[in-house]
């Protein structure tokens, strides 16, 4: 019997298949917190104390390329899955504490995906609020 040797996929084809075969495994539904479950940052998290206009600057820094321009999750870069933040029903029923969570230690920490990164390094807790303010604004679908 011949044997048929295997070989890696290459080129972009082969590299975007081991990313998401490196990187991309999903959290058991079991395994992720629920949103009142999530590691809430104590007194931090609150769109009131937020600036509308100022985040939506940041959120089209910071969140846009993923999220898109709307907050409905069809941004222009590659990810598996990312959240639309207009859905009603599901966001308006997220609390903020959840929200800046999200936003500050990432994906992970909610047991989301990790290509949502952690802002925390970056934002300060005012410009998480700014943002939590913008989405809050948002119109609901």
């Amino acid at each position: 019997m011949k044997r048929t040797r295997l070989r890696p996929a290459r080129g972009l084809p082969g590299l975007a298949l081991s990313i998401l075969m490196c990187c991309a495994w999903p959290v058991a539904a079991e395994d992720a917190p629920k949103p009142d479950a999530a590691p809430a940052e104590a007194g931090k998290g609150d769109a009131g104390k937020g600036n509308e206009d100022t985040g939506r600057k940041l959120y089209n820094r910071y969140c846009r390329g993923c999220h898109g321009e709307e907050g409905k999750g069809d941004g222009l870069v590659f990810m598996p899955h990312v959240d639309n933040l207009t859905r009603k029903g599901y966001i308006d029923l997220l609390p903020d504490t959840y929200l800046y969570t999200a936003i500050a230690k990432g994906g992970l920490a909610i047991g989301k995906s990790s290509y949502m990164p952690a802002w925390e390094g970056t934002l300060t807790e005012q410009q998480i609020n700014d943002i939590l303010a913008y989405i809050r604004s948002l119109p609901l679908h």
